[in-house]
């Protein structure tokens, strides 16, 4: 054990003075010693539960006769920061949170660890981390809150975002926005739409480094404080049988995991973290065109919102996980093995689907392919992302007029204040992860869209990143960046710009020699910060199609 390096024998006397210090006794440091990661923030619906199911490990480490250490990670709030220069500091976050783990870890000789969080970017960076110290590890969820209610209507994070556009058309009312508004959240958690975090928590558990049935469990539930507490217990078992990461994040457990963020319609932000994920656990081949094959393949299976009726709780209810990768069936490698000591096989066998309406079978799905595609063409010679479940099958093929805008916010005035014309492609760029920097969500950008009624003759295209709420024709990820030359940065108001989701292409119909003139006249757009961590990341992440990670 590490810890006992760091603590134990004569010459460690100090050590255990300090410990000693904070309350720590003999018998305490004669155990394993444990590492607890918990996000707990008390003003972020997702994380300020997270001292009970803190407590609820930490008590579950002490029942199997390890002791538990806590500690801190954090949450840079995705919907907090939403259509503001903040957001850019959020996915900039994931690495953060992965290299936050990877100093205490190491830099107090813990022996494993359970990696307590919600929300998008700390998921994704505590897997980073658990691939990367391959120590034995369990992530826990935080999970989502049941969806809100107003007027028997279902409260999801979209209808608030929507409602915005709503009321300035003079659709709803500002007191009909306001019940939105306060009925979105019924309890702690992440709101009940397949966002970007709730995603996170379905396929870290197909990932295999969840317990089953635990990443859609309500928010602060007792079935959550109890699995919470088991989680505790069971880090036990992996240190004791020496059971690590490097053992469950194979090839296989990536490719199961990816089919099942594609079968419940999840987040395009799964792209950029399975690439990070898994370039730390050393998986080669985890890329835009794996994405795109087993797309193909992978028939969408569940509708929930905002591609459809569902709140991620009531997928839960009908099944969670292990009833999607049920009715997956064979499409699931079933040898791949999980945290839990059962396979990905024995899991799905063990399943039960309770709603059918909820969870489709597989003769009969939501959507023949997996709801996230990988296009690509002369305006993404590298590649973009759309989650094609969100998108009306009249948006599917559409050639429009290129309306060209260097930032969300200017883009989000304009669909406002109705100066956007339909069969208008909406052409958001400087917003990739080194040219933003930090790869901003656009979901202010889609809402306002959507909320003004574009929704069927608008789409929107940008080297910037989409939220799980978003819905509409909106296109990102959009490879090379404006910021390293790619064409989108060579676009003029008047192009035309041609999508075609059933081909997977995004083309600019420009013509080459044109564009070669631009190329001649391009100077890349002035950096909007000069200082500071954000500067560091510009200079140094990777592209989109290489998960936007920082170098080690």
């Amino acid at each position: 054990m590490r810890s006992r390096k760091q603590f134990i024998g004569v010459e460690r006397s100090l050590q255990r003075s300090w410990i000693k210090g904070a309350g720590f006794t003999d018998e305490e440091l004669e155990r394993p010693l444990i590492g607890i990661v918990n996000t707990y923030q008390d003003f972020s619906p997702e994380n300020f539960h997270l001292r009970i199911l803190g407590d609820a490990i930490k008590a579950g480490v002490r029942m199997a006769g390890g002791t538990p250490a806590e500690f801190n990670a954090f949450h840079v709030t995705d919907s907090e920061a939403f259509a503001a220069a903040s957001m850019r500091y959020v996915l900039p976050s994931r690495d953060v949170v992965a290299d936050l783990v990877e100093l205490m870890m190491l830099g107090h000789g813990f022996d494993a660890m359970v990696l307590l969080g919600s929300g998008d970017k700390p998921m994704p960076g505590k897997a980073m981390a658990a691939a990367r110290l391959d120590v034995p590890s369990i992530v826990v969820y935080g999970g989502p809150t049941p969806y809100g209610v107003h007027d028997d209507k279902k409260v999801f994070l979209e209808t608030v975002y929507d409602g915005v556009g709503e009321y300035q058309r003079g659709v709803i009312s500002e007191e009909t926005l306001k019940g939105y508004e306060d009925a979105l959240f019924p309890g702690p958690g992440a709101c009940d739409t397949a966002t970007s975090g709730n995603t996170a928590g379905m396929y870290i558990e197909a990932l295999g480094l969840s317990l089953p049935g635990s990443g859609t469990l309500p928010a602060a539930s007792n079935p959550q404080i109890r699995a919470a507490k088991a989680a505790g217990i069971r880090i036990m078992d992996l240190l004791r049988d020496d059971v690590r990461p490097s053992k469950i994040l194979t090839r296989a457990a990536f490719e199961n995991a990816m089919r099942v963020a594609m079968a419940v319609g999840g987040s395009t932000n799964m792209v950029l973290h399975f690439i990070a994920i898994a370039k730390e656990a050393g998986v080669e081949g985890v890329d835009f065109d794996l994405f795109d094959a087993l797309g193909r393949t992978t028939p969408t299976l569940t509708k929930l919102a905002p591609s459809g009726p569902w709140g991620v709780t009531e997928l839960g209810a009908a099944g969670g996980v292990p009833g999607v990768m049920k009715a997956l069936g064979d499409l699931i490698q079933g040898d791949a093995m999980t945290i839990s000591g059962k396979s990905a096989g024995e899991i799905a066998a063990d399943a039960t689907i309770k709603k059918p309406e909820i969870i489709a079978d597989r003769s009969s799905p939501a959507g023949n392919d997996g709801a996230i595609y990988i296009l690509k063409g002369t305006l993404a010679p590298d590649g973009a992302v759309v989650k094609a479940s969100g998108v009306k099958p009249s948006m599917w093929n559409m050639t429009g007029t290129a309306r060209v805008f260097e930032d969300e916010e200017d883009a989000i005035t304009a669909i406002r204040n109705g100066d956007i014309a339909p069969q208008s492609i909406i052409i958001i760029r400087n917003e990739g992860p080194k040219g933003g920097p930090g790869m901003r969500e656009m979901l202010g950008a889609t809402s306002a869209l959507v909320g003004m009624g574009l929704d069927e003759s608008c789409a929107l295209v940008t080297d910037g990143r989409f939220s799980g709420a978003t819905h509409g024709p909106a296109i990102g990820y959009v490879t090379p960046e404006a910021a390293r030359g790619g064409p989108i940065g060579l676009v003029v108001d008047g192009d035309k710009v041609a999508i075609d989701l059933e081909a997977r292409r995004l083309d600019l119909e420009v013509a080459e020699e044109e564009l070669e003139k631009r190329r001649a006249n391009w100077t890349p757009y002035p950096p909007r910060v000069t200082r500071g961590y954000l500067k560091h990341y510009a200079d140094h992440v990777a592209p989109a199609s290489e998960g936007a990670v920082m170098p080690r």
